[in-house]
């Protein structure tokens, strides 16, 4: 007979067990979150939304991809799995989306911080943490704003007046009277180069955004202008788990990131007693403050200098004992000074004698018609930016500059493309935060879930047995993760031997 019929039977019985929401909830326990939500939770009044069913939910819209609470919840009061996951019977009603939305925003940063280093602790004691080399980079994440709704800053000198923004004043401009001035001729200069072309020229210096103050103005070569936080990211090479990620402003250069991005992880791995040796990163974090503090920490880095460094000065010889460069005559430039050039960088300047310059024949060639003397400048760090480059042209340095392509990068695309951070749902630098948080989160609980260290590469040769201990050496060849060679010494009877592995780094 057709008809309704009522449905007794079990959530569980319908969920297969071997089902990925079911494996994560066997593999993980989430109790460990009550004790870091509990002192931001009342015992009285109206009970709140639990926190460990409020932490599987979002690591659920960032394993599925979903940016939104609204389609989150929707897709959680269909899926049998998530509820399963959730602990919600098929009777049992679901939070409101509101609920997730105002609990994300009640909670500070911090809570957040220490649920994804408490995943990190999981994945070091899975052991798919090695500590010892981590990998930075970093990749523009869009906020939540539009570039057709930027407003202009007050300068100094206006009077204060009701702006769009929620507090009815708009920010002030912090910038030097000269960067204006060089912001409008290059703006002068694109008017002029393209005077029928319509768009409105902005600039962080000089424009907000209403909707979220700290959403800076970013782009890159041949891509739109986009209001954007950078997501900074520590991975480690053992198996690419994140052991850091933050949400910074997009308005500055990356290397002004590296030394809080190399402190901050490790901290964290040095309280789970791992230690990091080895740095690695791209040009882009490249800066002779970055080296030098690098080496003060006892930090080996593997950082490209950018384009702009100059190492030598052709036809002229330098000398690092007495600080000086040697002409092609064999004339001295001794040092002279430091000084700050238009960029704000800090020079040391070299200069040869006036007099000896005057009578060289190749005078006018060398410093001019203008010049008096010849001048040469280089930067403070000279010693610093050679030896970093040495140790990259090293077989070492030339192995790890591949590595970093293939241990962040990858990383970062998945972020973006597969775990919820094509863009950000949520509003300023904390909300950025609290969503990076949760997404690496979900990242490294995958990682965590699929790894298994016995798995062999599928290779394996049989060697005889030394005649003291009847052991049986079995070799395994698995490369396809890592650059391991793995040893199994298995005793000839397990009640007598034990099982050892020993894992040797063929690459080191």
């Amino acid at each position: 007979m057709l008809g309704f019929h009522t449905i007794q039977t079990s959530l569980v019985k319908l969920v297969p067990a071997g089902h990925f929401y079911q494996q994560l909830l066997q593999a993980v326990d989430f109790s460990f979150v009550r004790p870091l939500f509990a002192p931001f939770y009342s015992a009285g009044g109206r009970p709140s939304l639990d926190p460990v069913v409020f932490v599987k939910l979002l690591l659920v819209g960032h394993l599925e991809n979903i940016t939104s609470d609204r389609k989150l919840l929707e897709l959680a009061q269909l899926h049998l799995g998530i509820r399963a996951f959730l602990g919600y019977d098929l009777a049992h009603p679901l939070p409101w989306h509101s609920t997730v939305s105002r609990t994300r925003q009640r909670l500070p940063v911090s809570v957040f911080e220490a649920c994804f280093t408490h995943i990190v602790g999981l994945c070091i004691q899975q052991g798919l943490v090695e500590g010892h080399t981590q990998v930075v980079d970093s990749a523009y994440i869009k906020a939540n704003a539009s570039m057709s709704r930027l407003q202009p800053k007050r300068s100094r000198g206006a009077a204060e007046a009701g702006t769009p923004r929620g507090d009815g004043q708009a920010p002030r401009i912090t910038a030097t009277p000269g960067r204006l001035k060089h912001i409008q001729r290059f703006h002068a200069a694109i008017r002029k180069a393209a005077p029928k072309k319509a768009g409105k020229l902005v600039s962080n210096l000089t424009h907000y955004s209403p909707s979220d103050p700290e959403a800076r103005i970013a782009f890159k070569s041949g891509k739109a202008r986009v209001l954007a936080y950078t997501a900074s990211v520590s991975v480690d090479t053992a198996q690419h788990v994140i052991t850091h990620i933050s949400a910074d402003l997009a308005d500055w250069r990356d290397s002004r990131y590296l030394l809080a991005i190399v402190d901050a992880t490790q901290q964290r791995l040095n309280s789970f007693r791992l230690f990091i040796t080895n740095v690695v990163a791209d040009a882009g974090y490249c800066s002779g403050e970055n080296y030098e503090q690098r080496e003060e920490r006892g930090l080996t880095g593997y950082i490209p200098a950018h384009g702009g460094y100059k190492g030598e000065h052709p036809g002229f010889l330098y000398d690092a004992v007495t600080d000086s460069y040697t002409c092609g005559q064999g004339k001295q430039l001794v040092f002279d000074q430091v000084y700050v050039d238009a960029q704000g960088n800090a020079k040391k300047r070299y200069l040869a004698k006036a007099r000896e310059c005057k009578v060289c024949p190749l005078a006018e060639q060398c410093k001019g018609k203008k010049a008096k003397e010849k001048r040469l400048h280089h930067t403070p760090y000279k010693a610093h930016y050679d030896r970093m480059l040495a140790r990259l042209a090293t077989r070492v340095g030339q192995r790890m500059r591949r590595l970093r392509a293939s241990t962040v990068e990858p990383v970062l695309g998945s972020l973006i493309t597969y775990y919820g951070l094509r863009h950000l749902s949520k509003k300023r630098q904390a909300g950025a935060a609290k969503v990076l948080y949760v997404a690496a989160m979900a990242y490294n609980l995958k990682k965590y879930l699929r790894f298994n260290p016995f798995q062999p590469g599928g290779l394996g040769i049989a060697l005889p047995a030394p005649a003291p201990f009847r052991w049986l050496l079995l070799y395994f060849c698995n490369s396809h993760s890592t650059s391991r060679t793995t040893f199994y010494f298995t005793g000839y009877s397990r009640a007598h031997f034990p099982s050892w592995r020993i894992a040797l780094d063929a690459g080191k």
